[in-house]
């Protein structure tokens, strides 16, 4: 644990205010190896919201840079600090203050170490808070106030002390953490993973600040659409349970009433289980989906666009900046233990995959003159289980460009391969690849009979066909979740890591807690690999941008899919050196099969 080098109660600081003090300050910061940087603004919001300070600080002292009386825009000195490749910047949640400074200053902050993200990195999978008052408690037992942080919300027009106090603490505290974090990443490894951090941090920014344009009118048509099938759906379920209720009353548009609360679990359980004779504990999506009822069938149904329009209604326009006329949604890196990205404020991972009734995705549209290059990985999560179980079998079919999970149900059900094999046995495919992609969860024979429909037994017999047919991938997915028990941890080819807290052997759900850790562990360097090759290719998309001088900005990601914004007469060109950019990250750890990106180039969002 580092010690504090500096008094918190009386922190070192120069407050500037003019250009003549600024200069030579930020000429002398150019020649440091690392500073720390942190600034104060009136909101959250780049768009909205007015830098008042600037703190750049080294060890031994923080300047406080008055942004409101010196122009920080085009100012040669910030620039050239800022963006120089030798001097470390040391921030915590770097990509805040990185959008801030290039939206209202023009300047990008370049070589960045985010004490937020190296914190991410070391406790994955631990669920602690990454926010500096939490980690500077964890790191150097020192507690944060961060009461005076609200004072700058209703900013008058003079900064008192304790604000210029509080702005110093903010980058003198960095040095002392970075000392910390510093000597646990080489511990363990994980100086690459975090780098790949820092180093994708510039990029996010980037897609948060660029966005992405919605139409507004063809959104609400959709809406509308789900309504009124909504209210269709319900009246059909009202009409099928009426036989089974005295019901005469009239509501209070003369219509005959319902004969249920559709959103009451306990009138929906004395349904099934008194009225219709069906035994069920819940009437959650798993149980209702393998029950072969009509009203289950039904119910789901009505379920289905009560959850498209309560997600996807107005409440996702109302994100829409009103300066921009796009959404700016929030990545986070780190959100999930395997490094995969979250999405949040709007959530676009939810957004479905356009179906005839919920064509959501072509919504999301380019600017005029512009076209959106939408590419992801093929089966990629099936490439990196084969790549790191080296089964024979596995990497012959993805070697060969067989449809892997028609190939898979092939050896399964002793069935001859053929190219029209999922015409032929959709069934049995379908079977095969819930497996696969199962398996990479840790998915149980209960999990499966529920998903396909089948007993217990069935789930089993087919999850014993197919690891008789990829016999290396149950020894890989066993000795991942065995190392993860005995270590505490597991680990990408990568080296990115994800802890887990064992349990005592005398915890009354002890096998219950090695079981999720097991399940856990299966997953994680797989979907960890894909996360890290996704990262890999924002990082190499935004160096070809810059380098080959294309129109284009990245504008958002989900789970191992990139999305640009491209202008028309360069857009069919980007599309192959974005599948070759995205090629090139995932063959950073994929060996032994190819790695394939697709791309389509369209109007809307969806491919």
């Amino acid at each position: 644990m580092a010690e504090l080098k500096f008094d918190p109660k009386n922190p070192n600081y120069q407050y500037i205010a003019t250009e003549e003090e600024a200069t030579p300050v930020l000429e002398r910061l150019a020649q440091e190896k690392m500073v720390a940087v942190d600034l104060e603004a009136t909101d959250l919001d780049p768009f909205t919201s007015t830098i008042l300070t600037v703190q750049i600080g080294t060890k031994d002292i923080s300047y406080i840079f008055d942004t409101r009386k010196i122009t920080f825009k085009d100012y040669e000195p910030f620039k050239k600090l800022m963006e120089s490749p030798k001097v470390l910047k040391i921030l915590h949640n770097a990509k805040f203050d990185y959008k801030m400074i290039k939206l209202q200053f023009g300047v990008e902050i370049t070589n960045i170490y985010d004490t937020m993200l190296a914190e991410g990195v070391l406790t994955a999978g631990l669920g602690n808070s990454l926010s500096l008052q939490a980690t500077t408690l964890r790191r150097l037992n020192y507690q944060m106030s961060k009461d005076v942080r609200e004072t700058f919300k209703n900013f008058a027009s003079t900064l008192t002390k304790s604000q210029l106090e509080y702005g110093a603490i903010d980058t003198l505290i960095l040095f002392p953490l970075f000392e910390t974090q510093w000597p646990l990443l080489q511990k363990d490894g994980l100086i690459k993973t975090a780098k790949l951090e820092f180093a994708v941090t510039g990029v996010v920014g980037d897609m948060e600040l660029n966005g992405i344009y919605i139409d507004q009118k063809r959104w609400r048509e959709i809406i509308k659409s789900l309504t009124e099938e909504r209210s269709k759906t319900a009246s059909e379920f009202q009409e099928m349970i009426r036989p089974y209720y005295n019901i005469n009353q009239m509501d209070m548009f003369s219509g005959v009433a319902d004969a249920i609360n559709m959103n009451s679990q306990i009138q929906l359980m004395d349904l099934f289980n008194n009225r219709l004779g069906v035994e069920i504990p819940s009437t959650g999506v798993g149980i209702l989906s393998v029950l072969n009822h009509p009203v289950a069938k039904k119910l789901l149904e009505y379920r289905a666009n009560e959850k498209l329009i309560s997600a996807f209604g107005e409440g996702l326009l109302e994100k829409i900046n009103p300066k921009t006329k796009r959404v700016h949604p929030e990545f986070q890196q780190l959100r999930t233990s395997t490094g995969r990205f979250a999405c949040n404020n709007p959530n676009l991972q939810q957004i479905p995959r356009n179906s005839e009734k919920a064509p959501f995705r072509e919504c999301f549209t380019p600017e005029p003159g512009y076209k959106l290059v939408t590419a992801d990985y093929s089966n990629m999560e099936m490439r990196v289980l084969a790549d790191l179980s080296g089964d024979t079998n596995f990497i012959k079919a993805l070697k060969s460009g067989r449809d892997i999970h028609s190939y898979t149900a092939s050896l399964m059900f002793n069935k001859e391969y053929s190219a029209d094999f999922k015409k032929k046995y959709p069934d049995l495919r379908q079977a095969a690849k819930t497996i696969g992609f199962g398996l990479i969860y840790g998915m149980g024979p209960s999990r499966l009979a529920t998903q396909i429909d089948v007993s217990k037994a069935v789930a089993t017999d087919y999850m014993d066909k197919y690891f008789a047919s990829y016999p290396s991938v149950r020894k890989f997915l066993d000795k991942m979740a065995n190392d993860a028990v005995k270590n505490g941890w597991s680990a990408t080819p990568g080296g990115r890591k994800r802890w887990y807290r064992r349990p005592e052997k005398n915890d009354p759900d002890y096998e219950k807690q090695i079981g999720s850790i097991q399940r856990q562990a299966k997953n994680h360097p797989i979907q960890g690999t894909n996360a890290d090759a996704t990262k890999f290719a924002l990082v190499f998309l935004k160096e070809r941008i810059i380098k080959d001088k294309i129109d284009a900005k990245i504008t958002l990601t989900v789970h191992d899919e990139i999305v640009c914004e491209v202008r028309e007469d360069q857009a069919e060109a980007w599309a192959k050196v974005q599948a070759e950019e995205m090629v090139r990250a995932g063959e950073l750890f994929i060996k032994k099969v190819p790695v394939a990106s697709d791309t389509f180039v369209g109007d809307v969002w969806e491919h």
